[in-house]
């Protein structure tokens, strides 16, 4: 044993030296390992984005006649819906079943908003998109504007929409658009995309899984 007072041996020194190293690196690694550890998406029913994608600015309108932009997707998480609401089947079905999600998760549940962002702005006045989705819930949010507009945002998330004239009724028609349901992130990140058929109970388990992982 070294006596107290005499230099501590160089051999002994160098032992305890790379000793401590190798001991504070593995206790680094399990550290990190440990507080690091990666969720378990596997059983998403929708498909999670491994890199968030960003989105360039854009300027919509909503049913209040508000300006919404980049700035209304922060801070909350977003489930975004495109459409229009003389829609016959598709969009009352996903209102609803959004309506769903918003019940099941209720007060002790992340910071969610909904939106339904209308491609026919011809036919969806900000009247006409304040009656629709408000008859679904209160809390709902309608979005439009321009045919350019809404371009500058569909573009940037592959969100198809086209007008089908009817055949029969001259000047009436339709609109074939994207059926999913898009979720945006804290951050106004496009995070995830749930393909139709949506169900509740699916999207309201994914949200919650999603959240509660969120960095």
């Amino acid at each position: 044993m070294t006596k107290p007072g005499k230099p501590f041996p160089a051999g002994r020194l160098l032992l305890f030296v790379v000793v401590t190293v190798v001991a504070l690196a593995a206790g680094v690694w399990v550290s990190d390992s440990f507080f690091n550890r990666r969720a378990d998406f596997s059983g998403l029913h929708g498909t999670r984005f491994p890199e968030p994608r960003a989105l360039q600015p854009f300027t919509l309108t909503d049913h209040n006649g508000k300006s919404f932009g980049i700035e209304q997707l922060t801070e909350k998480w977003s489930f975004v819906f495109f459409g229009y609401t003389h829609c016959p089947d598709v969009c009352p079905t996903t209102m609803s079943v959004l309506n769903s999600v918003a019940n099941r998760l209720g007060d002790d549940s992340p910071a969610v908003q909904y939106i339904f962002v209308s491609v026919d702005p011809e036919r969806d006045t900000p009247a006409q998109l304040g009656q629709f989705v408000t008859w679904f819930n209160g809390d709902f949010i309608g979005v439009t504007g321009t045919e350019q507009e809404l371009e500058n945002l569909t573009r940037q998330l592959g969100v198809a929409h086209m007008r089908i004239p009817d055949e029969k009724q001259a000047g009436s028609y339709t609109v074939d658009h994207t059926a999913a349901v898009l979720l945006f992130d804290p951050d106004g990140r496009y995070h995830a995309v749930f393909s139709a058929p949506h169900k509740a109970a699916e999207l309201a388990e994914d949200i919650r899984l999603l959240a509660g992982n969120y960095r």
